[in-house]
């Protein structure tokens, strides 16, 4: 695990500064700190093995689109790896919801393999809250969100069809995406037949001897986010 010069390491370090960066911001519709959701996502991916590079930049993802956080802070605190991310993994608040929407689609279908990842463990993450919250209060939770449930399915249907198409990998493994359109979006939807291909287990110790860049997207949160995304918005059980 990386350490700077203070002791700590560079995860407990970017807890700490996003925890700080988020204070005072809830999430959507609740009391929730906010903080709670990229504290998962950074989880998230290290549960699935990810690199030390990519957990950091998870923790940090939402920090310079919604915080007074810069990009050029956490390239000088981080390097330029997570910076990249960071960055990769922001939207241009300027633009309008579609605008912004379309401009992150669109950046995915070529984006590297570490920001792919870090935004299926970001999306699975906000799929997961969804659901729970559905299972609360039904319909309603969609009033908390940009054009309710037909502009939310539209944007993670696209989200995951982009991400299909841009790991070629991902549609020649067992986890991969039958694309179609649906409302000017892409939709994966799992073929039947397949299983995706799990990561061995790991230890967590092995996660920091891993090289800080990685060459496909993550699969098995490729497969969990293809999972989220049927199950809430097809109506089907993962």
């Amino acid at each position: 695990m990386t350490q700077n010069g203070t002791g700590k390491n560079q995860i407990e370090e970017a807890i700490e500064i996003a925890a700080e960066a988020h204070q005072g911001q809830y999430r959507k519709g609740t009391n929730t700190p906010y903080i709670t959701h990229p504290y998962a996502v950074g989880l998230i991916l290290m549960e699935a093995g990810c690199p030390e590079a990519v957990i950091i930049a998870g923790i940090l993802h939402d920090t310079v689109e919604d915080t007074d956080l810069t990009l050029e802070f956490i390239r000088e605190r981080f390097g330029d790896a997570i910076a990249n991310i960071v960055d990769g993994c922001s939207e241009d608040k300027a633009l309008r919801w579609r605008a912004r929407k379309t401009e992150r689609i669109e950046a995915l279908r070529s984006a590297s393999p570490e920001v792919c990842t870090v935004t299926c463990a970001d999306k699975l993450h906000n799929l997961r809250t969804i659901i729970s919250e559905y299972d609360l209060i039904g319909d309603a939770v969609w009033d908390r969100f940009h054009g309710g449930v037909e502009d939310q399915a539209w944007y993670y249907r696209s989200v995951l069809g982009a991400i299909a198409d841009r790991d070629v990998a991902l549609q020649k493994s067992g986890g991969r995406a039958k694309l179609t359109t649906f409302d000017d979006g892409a939709r994966a939807i799992p073929d039947a037949k397949d299983t995706a291909p799990q990561h061995e287990p790991s230890d967590c110790n092995d996660a920091w001897k891993k090289p800080a860049a990685i060459d496909v997207v993550n699969a098995q949160l490729f497969q969990q986010f293809q999972q989220a995304v049927a199950y809430l918005f097809e109506g089907r059980m993962p």
